[in-house]
């Protein structure tokens, strides 16, 4: 047992050197002296019988071998603390740290403020936020919640919580439609100056569950804040999310067309890797989310 803890005290003094590319800095930042930090990277290649670290006079790299066991390390060092996280949640469980992370716009628009309400009940839980539109992955990038938005979600190797259904509709202002007309049917659309959005691929059809309508505008953008900006400043008809423009529709700044069509839905998943039963964090934020998520459901359905 003694020697797997010191091979974890060398595992991270040598995450900690290449981090700094410096034994003195890396010395610093642990509370100890350079000479320690250079016996204690020996002493791990020895161990390994592998050179770790290429050092020359002007600086440190790390070698092929070092690569891997730094890599390695970092996973295993992560690991050791979210298990004394998850321990020391055991009847205190309004602590630890959650890395999350969000599709850009349901993220910004409908949960960004939901995990602040969270942080307002539990400010001793640390949340990490990412904003992207790549799928990251969970354990190479150690997210604990990702957050991804499908129609039908591909089998996953992590547990999955399904939370609500999101439609799209077409909107437009009622300045555009004084000056071009309200189209009554679908097919009026191909008349109109649409306004596409680009996230993974241009949305420039509707399917309406029967057949699909061609849509072509003069703009096409992958951000729907810009389109949302368009559509409000008159430029023409959109297809948007009904959480991100419910209130401009509510308020009359925005006119909803063909309301009583079949509109495409996608479903907000959240994914993570452990049973929310083994860590209480995990399990208090989730159910948080679901319980904030119905009561927005006139944003989503």
């Amino acid at each position: 047992m003694r020697k797997e803890y010191d091979k974890l005290h060398l595992l991270k003094i040598l995450c900690c050197v290449a981090e700094q590319h410096s034994f003195s800095r890396a010395a610093e930042q642990l509370g100890t002296t350079t000479s320690a930090v250079s016996k204690s990277i020996a002493q791990l290649e020895s161990s390994y019988g592998q050179v770790l670290l290429n050092r020359t006079t002007r600086k440190l790299a790390l070698s092929d071998a070092g690569k891997l066991v730094y890599e390695k390390g970092k996973k295993i060092l992560r690991a050791l603390r979210d298990l004394e996280e998850e321990v020391e949640q055991v009847g205190v469980h309004q602590s630890g740290h959650l890395k999350i992370t969000f599709p850009n716009t349901i993220g910004r628009m409908l949960l960004s403020q939901i995990c602040i309400d969270f942080q307002k009940r539990y400010p001793q839980i640390k949340l990490e936020l990412m904003f992207t539109a790549a799928n990251q992955d969970l354990i190479e990038d150690e997210i604990d919640v990702a957050f991804r938005l499908s129609a039908a979600l591909k089998d996953s190797q992590f547990y999955v919580l399904k939370l609500i259904n999101i439609n799209s509709t077409f909107v437009a202002t009622p300045s555009y439609l004084a000056a071009h007309g309200k189209p009554e049917q679908l097919d009026e659309l191909s008349r109109h100056n649409m306004l596409l959005s680009k996230l993974n691929h241009v949305e420039d059809s509707w399917h309406d569950g029967t057949r699909s309508y061609a849509l072509q505008g003069n703009l096409i953008a992958n951000s729907r804040f810009h389109i949302r900006e368009a559509v409000l400043a008159g430029l023409g008809i959109a297809m948007l999310p009904s959480y991100f423009c419910q209130r401009d529709i509510d308020s009359g700044a925005l006119v909803e067309l063909f309301p009583e069509q079949n509109r495409p839905e996608v479903t907000l998943h959240a994914i993570y890797k452990v049973k929310r039963e083994h860590s209480a964090k995990l399990d208090l934020f989730l159910g948080f989310v679901q319980a904030q998520l119905s009561c927005k459901s006139e944003l989503v359905s």
